[in-house]
Order: structure tokens, then C-alpha cells, then sequence
């Protein structure tokens, strides 16, 4: 999130009880009880029973479509190279498998773009569509294992323009900080004259490009930045106020025809 500046768990009777007590510790030591994975506790079967059918659905979508957009950063003058680490959406549209992220994730040629889910990794086919004025970004990728895409209709990609409404309940799932998948809620909190949504939730540096989901499961836009707040004592970071860019700003027509 390079632009924040700018808007990562018998009981038996007798003699054979006495015999079970002395067995059963044995039986574990040799047979363990299977290890419960941090991609098992964080997927889309694991959810809490406090929410709404639909917001249940929404989260679902949110959590089973997360992925991580690794870019490799190579310096030119130095000769070393780092890593850069975002968020994106895993989508399909007429049989091809795609990523919607922010345009700042990709530094990189194609060559030098990843997509991952905990230890599995999809190479990226082609760069579909960057526009850097708005920030967002459309990679082609490799069909990806333990994920679930969004299936992106033809009557979405020629949608209009329609906001979203004051005060909507929002999900999102991430890697803020570099760790995760996170998935958190919020609130839609205003919108911005450029036409970005403010989001009351939390985010940090990797949660850009995270899809965000309204309440009834439909994308709303993706993590662009966080605020900042300017006092006599200097500016500091708005980890709590995210920076969003509204779904009906993606140019689908262009960048998936």
C-alpha cells in the first residue's frame, strides 16, 4: 500500500477397563490425532453461526476467493532484487481464470508476478489491464487449487454505474501486514468527490487489492489505500479508514475483451 499518502485452531467394565487405561495412551502415541492446518481454520467452512444467510454467503465468497499477488521488484542499478506482497480477487469470465488487484501490485513484468494461496502458487499468463490513474489492475493466471473463483457474468462486466449505500455492512479478506489471510467487516463510511468509498474497518500495508463484498455478497470495489490524518504535531496513518475503489470504475469491457 505504496499510495497511503495519497488518499498477514467408555467407559468398559471389569478387567478391561484397567486394560483400555493402559492402552489408550499408548494407541495415541503411536496414532495421533490429525493437525488441524491454518488453511482449514481460515476457509470458507469455517465460519461463525452469528451472521445472516446472506452475509454467510457474502463472507464465504470473500474467504474462498482471497489470494496473495507477489511481485518480484528488481533494481535496476543495484542488481538485487526484493519482494512485494498484496491482495487480490480470484476471478473467472468465459472460461479464462483471472486476478483483480491494484495497479501499484504489479511492478513487474509477467515474468516476475505470482499468485498464492497458503503453499500452492498459480503463474500469471498475461497482464490483462493496468490503469494507474484509477489503481487497479486485471492479471490472466493459471486455474489455482483451493480456491474458488467468482464467476463474473457478462451483465456485470456491462453494468452501470451503481452506488452503494451509506452504512452497508462490508467484508473483506486480505493479508494486512503481510500476514493472513484476514478477514474483516466494516462500514461503509462516506465517498470521497473522486468517487472512492471510505470503509470503517482495518487494513495495513498487503491489504491493497482485497475485493470488498457488501452484505448480500456482491463486489463493491477493492482496497486502494489508507487516509491520513494531518495535525500541528505531523501526519500519521488511519489504519482504521480504507480508501476503496468502486467496482463500477473497472473498465471490464476493455480489460476482458
Amino acid at each position: 500500500m505504496k499510495r497511503a499518502l495519497r488518499f498477514f485452531i467408555a467407559t468398559v467394565t471389569c478387567f478391561l477397563a484397567g486394560f483400555l487405561i493402559t492402552a489408550i495412551p499408548v494407541m495415541t502415541h503411536y496414532a495421533p490425532a490429525p493437525e488441524i492446518t491454518s488453511r482449514q481454520l481460515t476457509s470458507h467452512k469455517n465460519i461463525s453461526n452469528a451472521y445472516t444467510i446472506s452475509q454467510t454467503k457474502a463472507i464465504k465468497k470473500s474467504t474462498s476467493s482471497a489470494v496473495r499477488v507477489v511481485s518480484i521488484v528488481r533494481g535496476e542499478d543495484t542488481g538485487q532484487s526484493s519482494v512485494s506482497f498484496a491482495s487480490g480477487t480470484y476471478f473467472k469470465y468465459l472460461g479464462k481464470h483471472y486476478v483483480l488487484t491494484v495497479s501499484h501490485a504489479v511492478v513487474g513484468d509477467c515474468d516476475d508476478l505470482m499468485v498464492a494461496y497458503f503453499d500452492t502458487s498459480s503463474k500469471c499468463v498475461e497482464i490483462a489491464y493496468v490503469d494507474e490513474m484509477t489503481d487497479y489492475a486485471i492479471i490472466e493466471i493459471e486455474e489455482m487449487k483451493y480456491r474458488t473463483p467468482l464467476i463474473i457474468p457478462q451483465s456485470f462486466v456491462k453494468s452501470k454505474k451503481k452506488m452503494p449505500k451509506l452504512l452497508d455492512k462490508t467484508y473483506y479478506t486480505g493479508y494486512p501486514n503481510n500476514i493472513g489471510p484476514l478477514t474483516l467487516n466494516g462500514r461503509i463510511a462516506g465517498f470521497s468527490d473522486n468517487g472512492y468509498i471510505y470503509i470503517d474497518s482495518y487494513a495495513w500495508t498487503g491489504s491493497s487489492g482485497a475485493g470488498v463484498f457488501d452484505q448480500n455478497g456482491k463486489l463493491i470495489g477493492i482496497i486502494m489505500a489508507l487516509d491520513v490524518g494531518v495535525t500541528q504535531y505531523g501526519a500519521d496513518v488511519l489504519e482504521n479508514l480504507l480508501i476503496v475503489v468502486p467496482a463500477y470504475q473497472i473498465d471490464w469491457m476493455s480489460a476482458l475483451h
